[in-house]
């Protein structure tokens, strides 16, 4: 990512080149678990990922009526399924549990 967040470069260990992959805001960007895309936030309010073969963004989630948070700003990761995981503002004064019965 560009230091400005206005672009995605990827580095080439052979030829030691950066060659721009995208130009747009992509901010907190992540790898999938096969190395084919990158997913990131894109203002206003979306999850999209690049693939890196073509080059082509798809849009993976939108996020207008959510009301996202993180430590300093916002947050985006993935889970290993690449499924996007957000944090959610939903204030101070509630707290929820969640129990997970997994095979």
């Amino acid at each position: 990512m560009a230091v400005n967040s206005l672009s995605l470069v990827l580095f080439d260990f052979r030829t030691e080149k950066w060659s721009e992959r995208m130009k747009g805001a992509a901010t907190f960007p992540n790898w999938s678990g096969d190395g084919q895309y990158v997913y990131f936030l894109a203002s206003p309010g979306a999850v999209l990922r690049l693939r890196i073969s073509d080059r082509k963004v798809e849009h993976v989630a939108d996020l207008k009526n959510l009301s996202i948070t993180g430590y300093y700003t916002i947050w985006l990761g993935l889970a290993p399924d690449d499924s996007p995981l957000l944090l959610r503002d939903t204030g101070s004064q509630d707290i929820y549990a969640l129990d997970v019965d997994l095979p």
